[in-house]
């Protein structure tokens, strides 16, 4: 699983799905009209920036490059009454999927074959008005949720070398590309721009196979990035998009070009409907063109956004 910390959400969900009074109540499902009713499996994190939510999620729903596509959440209004007095309950909240793992049948199902999957979502400061509910949400609530949506990170086939760049809200969209490279016997080396050191909490999540390297200013970030991006095979970004540019800038002069497919950054912006329909996600491509977010990304290849 990676680390001490998933194998303990884990046991911890477990627990809670051998209550008898939780089977039938707090079960993840499919609803019929579409929308996922995801049992919440851990506490909350909340750090006064961001969420995190540990979920148990149906069989049914895709895990394929989790790390980075999205769902959107129905704050609050989950009964009758609030649907009918609430409104602001229509508009969702896009809650960004970290790191998922498959539930076993043996967690609190009689059922054959796998009962769900254990996903942890994050609630971005884009959903600062939500978060104060998801925070609150005690064990064995339910979320409704619709997705997942967009593109995730995705290690490609010859990788062996991944160098990770993040800050301390966004690092854990990272986490599930980290334990893949891993997986693949991979070296992966985690760049973190921060004024702050990592939190032992934070830092228990973290693989220990991991190089951890820390920049607490301007001039030490552009010296590690100096030294990283030399033998990086790919990279994986999860930074205010105001950075990207000169990401892309120091890539040409490091490596000469922006190959594709070299660097996948993760791009935050309005997500409001999750189809495309609405266009309030567009966003910029290097040939003047526009894309939407919530279909082709938030995961872009930089030199998509940027040019080569």
């Amino acid at each position: 699983m990676g680390n001490f910390w998933i194998r303990t959400m884990i046991a911890e969900t477990q627990q809670q799905k051998e209550k008898p009074a939780a089977n039938n109540t707090a079960m993840p499902t499919l609803n019929t009209d579409g929308t996922i009713r995801a049992t919440v499996a851990a506490p909350p994190r909340h750090d006064g920036v961001t969420t995190l939510l540990t979920v148990a999620l149906p069989p049914t729903v895709s895990q394929s490059a989790a790390g980075g596509r999205f769902f959107l959440v129905r704050c609050g209004a989950q009964t009758e009454w609030e649907r009918a007095t609430q409104w602001s309950f229509a508009l969702r909240r896009p809650l960004f999927a970290t790191t998922v793992y498959p539930l076993a049948a043996a967690m609190g199902s009689d059922a054959a074959g796998p009962v769900g999957s254990l996903w942890e979502l994050l609630a971005l400061p884009v959903a600062a008005d939500c978060q104060t509910w998801l925070a609150s949400l005690p064990v064995e609530s339910t979320l409704n949720l619709l997705g997942p949506f967009g593109q995730g990170f995705a290690l490609q086939p010859l990788t062996r070398n991944l160098l990770v760049l993040a800050d301390l809200a966004r690092l854990p969209l990272l986490l599930g590309i980290m334990n893949q490279m891993l997986d693949r016997n991979g070296r992966v080396t985690l760049l973190l721009k921060s004024e702050l050191p990592l939190a032992a909490e934070a830092r228990s999540r973290l693989p220990i196979p991991v190089e951890l390297r820390v920049a607490a200013d301007g001039e030490n970030w552009h010296q590690q990035l100096d030294e990283t991006v030399r033998w990086a095979d790919q990279i994986a970004v999860a930074l205010p998009a105001a950075s990207y540019q000169l990401l892309a800038n120091l890539i040409r002069q490091i490596r000469f070009r922006l190959e594709s497919n070299f660097a996948q950054a993760f791009v935050e912006t309005d997500l409001p409907c999750g189809v495309g329909s609405c266009l309030a996600c567009t966003v910029p491509l290097a040939d003047g063109s526009l894309t939407r977010a919530c279909v082709h990304g938030p995961v872009f290849d930089l030199a998509t956004l940027y040019g080569k």
